[in-house]
This record gives structure tokens, sequence and C-alpha cells, in this order.
């Protein structure tokens, strides 16, 4: 079966690319052709790797003009080594998706946040397979984020029209689910983010080349937390190692290396050859569970809801802090950890295996 696939996929966000690729791969592994389908409406502005607009982001890219390009680079070039992509859409040509339904039997649409309404500012309409004619529609852990939306963004008549149409319904958050299941019929079921899908040999293409020498802390700051910094500061002078992290500014963390400029594949090896990961990030949180890696999740902001459902959920609840905290991690039973794991991948490759099906 040929199945499109729709999410945002062109962002220069690591879990944006990595969420794709396992999506693409989750399909392709249950035996048929996946395609990402190269949409990018008016709200990739936000993704965009400088907001000129802003003075601030404009501000950082004129002072170090050859790392944005590096990153772009290395962005584009994961996009075209793991990408099926089909013909590119945007909003002036999105009429034209129409023709999918003659290309595909199946269309998916997940999992980034395309059912943020607060983030999209309203109802993007291909990100609900408005396109999909009478094809098949399957919705694999659409991210609603919120629990509520501001009531300009949020028609609920139209969302439940759209949602009417699909076979298949469920989102990534537990959370989020009673905001739409009163619109629709159909259960709507609480699969894993697509990364989680996967096991650390699917991503040994990623890690084969080192950055750095084994044994560093991998500090990765999706958002702004002055309690992330600091306890790495506090860690890395307690134990002499290295620092390596991404960001558009340089922090103040004696011994370190800003590896700001790397692509998707780094960021996994990153986590992969770490002796320590320090984030406030959930897609890093993903990576160093996958890679089994000593951790600490700062989940201060607000993706901390989806970071503790997760480690509840696996049994690493005491990976979580709050606060400033430079306590030794204290090992755990992997083997438990990757059972508890594997159950919650049963469950959401049997929901995909039957949607497919």
């Amino acid at each position: 079966m040929n199945v499109g696939i729709i999410t945002f996929h062109c962002s220069y966000n690591f879990g944006s690319a990595l969420q794709s690729f396992a999506m693409q791969a989750a399909v392709q592994r249950l035996g048929h052709v996946a395609s990402l389908i190269d949409y990018r409406s008016k709200d990739f502005d936000q993704y965009r790797l400088v907001q000129f607009k802003h003075p601030k982001s404009f501000i950082r890219f004129c002072m170090r003009p050859a790392s944005y390009l590096k990153r772009r680079n290395a962005f584009h070039s994961f996009w075209k080594r793991f990408f099926n992509l089909t013909n590119k859409y945007n909003d002036k040509t999105r009429h034209r998706m129409d023709e999918l339904a003659s290309e595909f039997d199946c269309f998916v649409c997940g999992s980034d946040q395309i059912w943020n309404l607060d983030c999209t500012n309203g109802i993007i309409k291909p990100f609900f397979l408005s396109f999909a004619g009478d094809r098949r529609r399957v919705a694999y852990a659409p991210s609603l984020a919120h629990t509520s939306f501001k009531p300009e963004n949020f028609d609920k008549r139209r969302v439940s029209a759209l949602l009417s149409k699909f076979d298949y319904l469920s989102v990534r958050e537990e959370e989020t689910v009673s905001l739409f299941q009163p619109l629709v019929d159909k259960p709507i079921e609480v699969v894993l983010d697509p990364t989680l899908l996967l096991n650390a040999d699917d991503y040994a293409v990623m890690t084969s080349r080192k950055l750095l020498e084994d044994g560093y802390i991998f500090m990765y700051l999706l958002r702004e937390c002055p309690e992330l910094v600091e306890s790495t500061v506090s860690m890395a002078t307690a134990t002499g190692r290295k620092v390596a992290y991404i960001s558009e500014n340089n922090l103040d963390i004696p011994n370190s290396v800003n590896l700001f400029g790397v692509g998707p594949e780094e960021f996994v090896s990153l986590i992969a050859h770490a002796g320590l990961v320090l984030t406030n990030s959930f897609h890093a949180t993903v990576f160093s569970v996958i890679f089994h890696k000593p951790f600490r999740v700062f989940a201060t902001d607000k993706s901390g809801a989806r970071m503790r459902d997760l480690l509840g959920n696996i049994g690493l609840s005491s990976r979580c802090a709050n606060a400033i905290c430079v306590d030794d991690i204290v090992p755990c039973d992997w083997d438990d950890v990757d059972s508890h794991l594997d159950s919650l991948r049963e469950h959401s490759w049997s929901y995909l295996r039957k949607a497919l099906s």
C-alpha cells in the first residue's frame, strides 16, 4: 500500500525531523511504501531558521552567519538523505493537493503539533487530511499540546466534521484526549511518539560518527531554563567533564563547546556517545532512554507534562527535576525500563498495524 504522511517535517527542529524519519520508517517496517507530503503552510514561518522580523533573532544571525548556514545545510542534507518527499505544496498551491488521492491508498497525519490549534492559529485543513478524498485516513499521535485552545482558534463544528472522516484516531498526550473526544464518535487512542517505536539499532546509521570523545556531558536547552544551566555548570565543575551544548547563544559554562550548526544526525550521535545528558527537551529525553544514558530532565517548562508522563510510564520519574539539582544520578535497571517501554510499543505498533491493514 502507498502511504502518504503529513506532519511538520521541514522545520529546523531536531524533534520534528526525527519524528518524521521515525514515522516514515515505521510505516515502511509494516511493509508499505511511505512518503512524506511536502506541504509547508504559512505557520512554517515560525520555524524558519532566522526570524528576520524579530530583532534579537536577526542580530544573532548577524553575529554568526556561518553557523546558521552550517545548520541549514545539515538539515537539508538530512531531509535529502532520509525523507521520501512528494512534490512541494504551500498555501497558494494546496488546492492541488487533491491530486494526491490518486497517488496514495492511505494517508497518515502526525506526529508533531499539527493539531495544536493555538500553534497553527486555527485549523489548517491539510493537517486534518482534507485532501484525502475517499482514501483511508489515519491519525498517528498528532499533538494537541494543550488541554484548551483560544476560542477564536477552536471551531468545534469544523473540527468535528474533519475528525468524522477519519478511520482511525489517536493522539500523543493522554491529557488532551478530552478536548477532541466529545466531537467524534470514534474512540481516540493514545500512542507513543514515533521516535519511540524504533530502538537503538534503528538509529545506528546516525551514530557511527563521533563528534567528541566519549564521556562528555551533553546539555540540550530547548527553552530558557536557568536551573538546567546552573546544574550543568556545577556538575561539570565537580566532575571535570567537558560540556557539549547546542545553542544560538554562547553560554557561560566552563570547559564547554557550543556545537550550534549541527543537524539531526549529529544530535542523535551526541546523545548516543555522551556520558551524561542534561536537558529540558522531550526528544533529548527520548533518545537518552533509547541509548540507556544517565540523564536528568528539567521539566520546568511547558513541555514538562509529556516528559513526566513518559518517565512515569517507564519507571524513571526520579530522573525528573524542577529545580537546581546536582545530585548523583542513581543507576537504573535498564532491563526493567525496556520492559515497560516494550509494553507501550506493543500497543502503539498494534494500533498502527491495524490502521494500515
